[in-house]
């Protein structure tokens, strides 16, 4: 049996899926795929957009891959960091042969 360290145990892969399942809609998808590509195209870590947001490295990690459902003024503060349209962060990327 695992043993706890200092009352806290790390969550289960099981546990987590549970708590942050993969969003199932378009807008959040196309969100998560805008994020990780505008912030490689900056060279960003999710450390130095999550400073430039304001918010934990986390909530970072759980936006880009599809596993949140940031508020609409998260969403705003994005498309501001990154200087674009909101409705250019929503809009599903094109493949490399559209």
């Amino acid at each position: 049996m695992a043993r706890k360290q200092a009352g806290k145990q790390k969550p289960t892969n099981k546990a987590f899926r549970k708590r942050f399942p993969p969003r199932d809609s378009a807008a959040v998808r196309a969100l998560a795929a805008n994020v990780r590509r505008l912030g490689k195209e900056r060279d960003w870590s999710q450390d130095q957009l999550a400073a430039e947001l304001e918010i934990e490295q986390n909530a970072v990690s759980l936006i880009e891959n599809a596993r949140s459902n940031p508020t609409i003024l998260v969403v705003e503060e994005i498309a501001r960091v990154f200087d674009i349209g909101l409705a250019e962060l929503l809009e599903a990327p094109r493949g490399k042969n559209a």
